[in-house]
């Protein structure tokens, strides 16, 4: 998804902090699944209940429903003891926590102008983020059910069944998601602007989805819009990278990225090729 950068989030008014927290293991990837599974459950109802397509007034880009849904998935990753990284809110919580060990980054609603057109392409990405590495991560979408997962050295999942990334190598044969205009010179076989980075991403991960995804625009990428779905890539045995060599694992809320993921290193490859040539 096309991501402004967001200054001076602020933690938003009446969410809860964690003085009355009931701490989840965060070593105990089925508890985190659950806590996960249980957080899209409640957004994906926020979701089917909303008829307001105003705008939120904090930020540009950001719809009403955007901070409603935030708020939701701050109030139980609080009351579970995670400190969160979220697009909508930035860094928050525990209370009193300088360097949380940690950390859940957040999408609440990745690709909400595709939810206000009622197209079926929207989802909520979480991960967790533990002593600087992702560990769990889920992407749900939001409209169709569909639900993405994978736990650090545990393999990926979708819908609860093991999934392996295609084989893919070439370019010229293979179906790419692409966010911002590609240059003339992109020729995949075909190629889709889809407006929802971390359900790109995750359809990577399992055959008879994209083959690979590549982002052509100038550092508007957040990390709560890739990393739940790079760490599920990684899992399925794709692999990732930034179009620019850095680290694509980051806890700052200001940081902006431009990740490119594949089903196969060749095509990971001619992917970070096409986009330094853009």
């Amino acid at each position: 998804m096309r991501t402004l950068p967001s200054r001076g989030v602020d933690r938003p008014k009446d969410v809860p902090t964690c003085a009355d927290a009931r701490p989840i293991d965060a070593t105990d990837s089925r508890a985190v699944l659950a806590l996960f599974g249980a957080i899209c459950d409640r957004t994906t109802t926020l979701l089917a209940a909303n008829d307001d397509w105003s705008a939120s007034g904090q930020r540009d880009g950001q719809y009403s429903v955007d901070v409603e849904i935030d708020a939701a998935c701050l109030a139980m990753l609080y009351e579970a003891g995670f400190a969160v990284l979220s697009e909508e809110s930035g860094r928050t919580g525990p209370d009193g926590e300088v360097a949380p060990t940690h950390v859940v980054v957040v999408d609440p609603l990745d690709g909400s102008t595709n939810a206000a057109l009622g197209l079926p392409w929207c989802a909520t990405a979480l991960c967790l983020v533990s002593n600087g590495v992702p560990t769990v991560a889920m992407v749900a979408n939001l409209r169709t059910g569909t639900r993405y997962t994978a736990v650090l050295g545990g393999g990926a999942q979708r819908n609860g069944h093991p999934i392996i990334a295609g084989s893919m190598e070439r370019l010229e044969d293979a179906i790419i998601a692409v966010n911002a205009r590609p240059p003339a010179t992109f020729r995949p076989a075909q190629y889709r602007s889809m407006g929802a980075t971390a359900l790109d991403i995750a359809s990577v991960a399992a055959a008879g989805g994209f083959h690979g995804t590549i982002d052509f625009d100038e550092d508007r990428i957040g990390v709560w819009d890739y990393l739940a779905a790079i760490t599920i890539v990684r899992e399925a045995g794709g692999v990732a990278a930034d179009a620019l060599g850095r680290d694509l694992i980051t806890l700052d809320h200001n940081a902006r990225r431009r990740p490119v993921t594949a089903a196969s290193q060749g095509l990971l490859d001619e992917l970070l090729a096409a986009g330094r040539s853009s």
